[in-house]
């Protein structure tokens, strides 16, 4: 299709994905005109929000510094999710175990201490007392965080991009960015269906980043990520939000593997693993989970929680995209003043999304966040920004 020349607007959202929806929505919210443009439905399945849960949590052992954004995203969930007639947002408390010297726990304590969290250190008899069907090693730490829980992602994206319609926000799905070029006074965007002007441009693309990230200097990787879901032996009420936490068990510093409670209309207990896969196209057809894939997922239930390993219900693949210090790379393009730029959330970012969207209308509007993203800024990788340090 030959582009057509369409009316301006004061801000595109190329990605309506995790962070492109929240962004329309806060965009929209201040009454800007925003278009978001998605090659996808929405939800989809072909990126990183799909598979039902996404841990959110506040004493963050990936660095400190991350702790006051996820303060800011509790609060703008909870006012997304009593907009929404759709429950998307699930507090159940949060179990994180690992070695004394691992990365997990002391990372968590040094989020906790350095901000001032609510926290507690839990013995394995102590975490057996109040989850039975948990199996802790003795010689681990154990932390607990009450405040700990799951997202729905596909239901959250949903909530943001039916909330930025409702405030006015144009959002096209089944539309391709094909290119974009910055000038003094505007930004031209070209996709596979029209051709657009806007004064300023967001670019949330997700796993289709990756070149935009190289023209500055950034590699990243889109990596293969397994997800499984086991049915529990008996009576499945023992998982359920109300009874049963989100947990991380550390098994290879700094990655581990990971589940949560069992939600209802869920196929069963959800386990993966935290460390990027191997790297894969984007753009390439979906590789089913492997027979020792699930194997290894069952043999972590086996061992941590027995009376969860029954008979595989599904199971699927979703996408990293990670950045060289899986850390994430959000603020204004270096390059063109008009444009801001999120990405290489590396398997760790859309419990941030609510914030982040806030974040990126923040630089469209203003060309400044009001929040402190300075550690996120994508001159990082070229020794002139910022770094971060565990």
């Amino acid at each position: 299709m030959t582009p057509q020349e369409n009316r301006d607007y004061d801000v595109i959202v190329a990605g309506v994905g995790s962070l492109g929806s929240a962004a329309c929505y806060h965009l929209a919210k201040r009454g800007v005109r925003v278009l978001g443009v998605e090659r996808f439905e929405i939800p989809h399945t072909e990126g990183s929000h799909h598979g039902h849960s996404r841990m959110i949590r506040q004493a963050y052992f990936e660095h400190p510094d991350y702790v006051p954004l996820l303060r800011r995203a509790y609060e703008l969930w909870d006012e997304l999710q009593r907009a929404s007639t759709d429950e998307f947002f699930h507090v159940t408390g949060g179990l994180y175990v690992g070695p004394v010297d691992g990365a997990i726990v002391p990372g968590s304590l040094k989020a906790a201490r350095m901000h001032g969290l609510d926290h507690s250190l839990l013995s394995a008899e102590e975490v057996i007392a109040r989850f039975p069907d948990i199996k802790p090693p003795a010689d681990h730490l154990h932390f607990y965080e009450a405040c700990g829980g799951f997202l729905v992602p596909e239901r959250a994206v949903l909530a943001h991009a039916a909330a930025a319609r409702q405030a006015g926000a144009t959002i096209q799905t089944g539309e391709a960015l094909v290119s974009w070029t910055s000038h003094p006074d505007h930004v031209e965007l070209v996709t596979d269906k029209a051709r657009y002007t806007t004064e300023k441009l967001v670019l949330t693309a997700g796993a289709w980043s990756a070149g935009l990230a190289q023209e500055l200097g950034i590699e990243l990787k889109v990596t293969r990520q397994v997800l499984a879901w086991f049915r529990p032996l008996g009576d499945a009420d023992r998982f359920s939000p109300g009874r049963f936490p989100c947990w991380f068990i550390e098994s290879e510093p700094p990655y581990g593997h990971y589940g949560f409670p069992i939600l209802p209309g869920d196929p069963g207990l959800k386990v993966a693993q935290h460390k990027p896969g191997e790297e894969i196209d984007p753009l390439s057809p979906h590789d089913p989970p492997r027979v020792e894939e699930i194997a290894a997922l069952r043999a972590v239930l086996e061992s941590h929680f027995p009376a969860c390993a029954g008979e595989l219900a599904h199971a699927c693949t979703c996408k990293y995209t990670v950045s060289p210090d899986g850390h994430f790379i959000v603020g204004a393009h270096p390059g063109h003043e008009r444009v801001a730029i999120a990405c290489g959330l590396s398997g760790h970012g859309f419990k941030f999304s609510s914030v982040l969207g806030e974040v990126l209308a923040d630089l469209a509007c203003s060309g400044r966040a009001s929040m402190p993203i300075e550690f996120l800024n994508p001159l990082r990788f070229a020794d002139q920004g910022p770094r971060l340090d565990r």
